[in-house]
């Protein structure tokens, strides 16, 4: 396996791709870069529609064996492009590059063509929707890249597949799956994801992503306690082995990233009043039982896990570390050299402090206090 590195976005290249396979997917002909005025509205209509689905629970993608034309060619020109970028960013928090990975749940292959990105030698897309996974393996195959694409009920385990894999990405799909208005259905998704890890590599690990919203970052939430008790350690984001602090008393808890937005986007966003400017989402990257919890050093490290929030004792940052819940501020003057590290400090960080002032669940940063980054954004755990 290889060593971490996360690749450029390559937007560039990527979007005139897309455009060119929305083109041949409507049967249209055009401009390869633009949308002309009808096709655009058209796009934003349908963008709506799965924003609607997206805001009321139900996941972006439908699990049926396939989807209106429409919906599926805006999915493509919009989240598609999101969810590219967060498999991008979230597969570089693995320890190694997977050799060999398992897209379930594929649709039209952003994070398939993620990992094709990191460089994974082999990417196998599984999904019921046939349509969708020829879309797949055309962004993938212009690009210049091998996909193998199975059509195949989800639910019905086991995969037409061989071999295990080092990688395996649940995205978006949970909620379509096992409606929670079902009966059983969180005994279903705990026998399913079991049976899924048995195609785990020793050193595998699974992502799951879902969106930030409340329903599905609770859930998710619950599923990493589930998942905890039944003995699979979790590589990120959390270094806490106990219940989840943010489950228990209803809080969220989600992780945000840089988004960057060509222009296309920019325009699709304006006219669905779109207001979102960081990619924000649930995720977990579980590892396989017999693995084992990451190694890590004897001091405490802990996870921001807010932006700064103002509170009547100044800004300060939520955190969850190795021993339990924090939270970290400063009572010195702005810009004072120990308190620069509360301004620059972002969600998803890795830190451990020393010398802070230890008011029972509160830090605070005095003179001579040091904070010290672990793992950047976007880094895996740099310890052994």
């Amino acid at each position: 396996m290889k060593s971490r590195r996360t690749p450029p976005l390559d937007l560039d290249n990527i979007m005139p791709l897309l455009i060119g396979v929305w083109r041949r997917f409507h049967k249209l002909s055009g401009p390869a870069d633009l949308l002309q005025t009808g096709e655009f509205r058209a796009v934003v209509h349908a963008v709506r529609q799965l924003q609607q689905r997206l805001e009321m629970g139900k996941g972006l993608m439908s699990q049926e064996n396939d989807m209106e034309q429409d919906v599926l060619g805006a999915y493509l020109l919009y989240y598609w492009v999101l969810h590219y970028q967060q498999g991008l960013l979230l597969m570089s928090e693995l320890p190694v590059t997977p050799r060999r990975v398992l897209d379930v749940a594929s649709g039209p292959g952003a994070f398939a063509f993620a990992a094709l990105r990191h460089g994974a030698g082999e990417v196998l897309a599984i999904d019921p929707r046939p349509m969708a996974l020829k879309l797949a393996a055309e962004i993938c195959g212009r690009y210049g890249f091998p996909l193998i694409a199975r059509p195949h009920p989800l639910l019905r385990l086991p995969y037409p597949i061989e071999g295990t894999f080092d990688l395996i990405v649940i995205s978006y799909c949970l909620e379509a799956l096992f409606p929670d208005a079902q009966k059983g259905w969180n005994e279903k998704q705990k026998e399913w994801i079991e049976r899924l890890a048995r195609s785990l590599s020793p050193q595998g690990n699974m992502l799951f992503v879902e969106s930030s919203l409340p329903q599905a970052n609770g859930r998710l939430l619950a599923l990493r306690d589930g998942l905890v008790k039944e003995g699979f350690p979790i590589q990120a984001p959390c270094v806490w082995k106990g219940e989840c602090p943010a489950l228990r008393t209803q809080h969220l808890c989600y992780t945000q990233r840089e988004l960057e937005k060509p222009y296309l986007i920019k325009e699709i966003q304006r006219a669905a009043q779109i207001h979102l400017n960081s990619l924000k989402m649930s995720y977990l990257i579980v590892r396989h039982p017999e693995a084992g919890w990451p190694l890590l050093p004897e001091r405490a490290l802990y996870r921001v896990i807010t932006p700064p929030i103002e509170t009547h004792t100044g800004k300060r940052l939520h955190l969850c570390g190795t021993d339990g819940k924090r939270d970290l501020g400063s009572p010195l003057k702005k810009g004072t050299i120990e308190s620069r590290p509360l301004d620059h400090l972002k969600r998803g960080e890795l830190i451990s402090i020393e010398g802070a002032l230890v008011k029972q669940e509160h830090f605070d940063i005095v003179l001579g206090t040091r904070l010290n980054i672990e793992a950047p954004l976007n880094k895996p755990l740099p310890f052994p």
